[in-house]
């Protein structure tokens, strides 16, 4: 399904009440989603985590003090390719007093590698066979 977001695309700061939209989402993109459903719940629920949606995807993130860690971005595979996963990174961005936002990276993911290379992210450690599929894992930050 391919859809027209450009005009209707709203990224709004997700509520407990999105935890099956966030969850199914995940699920599927992740084929199946590494965390289970109470990770999410947690989160939603931390005053330290915050989750953007929109349709078709997330962005999950943790910020302590001026950092900011994303942990997890999803885009439902109907809606990937059309530039969702940009705009949740995006507006995560944009976070108030921020100065350093990390990520970690499956080695492998080379699309998601070259999104974050755009948004200025660079590699700064590489961990070998990190995942349990033995992928490494590339460390990214972005300093503002």
């Amino acid at each position: 399904m391919r859809f027209q977001w450009q005009e209707q695309l709203t990224i709004r700061i997700a509520t407990i009440k999105d935890l099956a939209h966030i969850f199914d989402i995940a699920d599927v993109a992740f084929n199946p989603s590494p965390w289970p459903k109470s990770v999410f719940e947690h989160e939603l629920n931390s005053p330290r985590s915050r989750y953007f949606v929109t349709v078709g995807g997330f962005v999950g993130v943790t910020q302590i003090l001026d950092e900011v860690e994303i942990g997890s971005v999803a885009v439902h595979p109907d809606y990937q390719q059309q530039g969702i996963a940009q705009a949740l990174l995006k507006k995560v961005l944009t976070m108030p007093d921020v100065t350093r936002f990390l990520l970690e990276v499956d080695a492998t993911n080379t699309a998601a590698i070259a999104l974050y290379r755009k948004l200025g992210f660079e590699v700064y450690h590489h961990r070998k066979k990190y995942y349990r599929n033995g992928h490494d894992a590339l460390m990214m930050a972005k300093n503002v």
